[in-house]
C-alpha cells in the first residue's frame, strides 16, 4: 500500500466520476398531466440514489396512498405548494423552500389543491424506484390520464404498497386510538 490509498481503491476511484446534470437540458416527461425530469437516474450512485423533478398541476390529487418497503424519499419544494398526506396524521403544507422526509413504510401520498402549478425535488433512497416512473409512461403514455388502478398495480412492482380505501381507514383508525 501507497499511504492510506491501496492499489484497489485507486483503481476503482479512477472508473468515477462527479455527476453533474443541468435542469435546462433535461426535457420534462410527461404522466399524464403530471410532468417529470430525472436528474440522477442512480447511474452514478450505483442505484444508492436518485433525483426526480416534478411539476403538479393546480387542484390535482396526486398519487394514491401508499408505503414503500426499501426505500426513503425527501421532497424539497422549489415552487407552489405541496399538500402531505398520512393517514391519521392531518396533512402538511409544504411551500417553496420547505424539505419533507417520508421514512420507509410511512404510508403517504401528495396533493396540490392550491391554485397554481407546485414543483419538487425528490429524492430516493436506494434509487431502483426511478424505474417506476419509466414503467408507467410506457403503461400510459402521453396525455393518458393516470387512473387510480393503474397506479396501484404499478407501484406494487416496485417494493411499493398502495392502500385501499379500507387499508387507509384502518391506518385512521389505529392512529385515532393512539391520540
Amino acid at each position: 500500500m501507497n499511504g492510506i490509498v491501496d492499489k484497489g481503491t485507486n483503481n476503482y476511484s479512477q472508473t468515477l466520476s462527479i455527476g453533474h446534470a443541468s435542469p435546462a437540458n433535461i426535457p420534462w416527461r410527461f404522466l399524464g398531466q403530471y410532468k417529470y425530469r430525472i436528474l440522477e437516474d442512480g447511474s452514478q450512485t450505483q442505484y444508492r440514489l436518485c433525483i426526480i423533478e416534478s411539476s403538479i398541476p393546480p387542484h390535482s390529487d396526486g398519487p394514491v396512498f401508499h408505503f414503500h418497503e426499501m426505500h426513503d424519499e425527501g421532497f424539497y419544494v422549489t415552487k407552489g405548494k405541496v399538500r402531505f398526506h398520512s393517514p391519521g396524521r392531518g396533512h402538511l403544507d409544504a411551500s417553496a423552500g420547505d424539505l419533507v422526509t417520508v421514512p420507509i413504510r410511512l404510508p403517504h401520498k401528495f396533493s396540490n389543491p392550491f391554485d397554481e402549478e407546485a414543483v419538487f425535488i425528490n429524492t430516493i433512497t436506494p434509487g431502483f424506484f426511478v424505474r417506476y416512473f419509466e414503467y408507467l409512461e410506457e403503461l400510459i403514455g402521453d396525455g393518458e390520464v393516470l387512473t387510480k388502478e393503474v397506479n396501484m398495480e404499478a407501484l406494487k412492482r416496485f417494493a411499493t404498497v398502495p392502500l385501499t380505501d379500507d387499508m387507509v381507514k384502518q391506518f385512521e383508525d389505529v392512529f385515532a386510538k393512539d391520540k
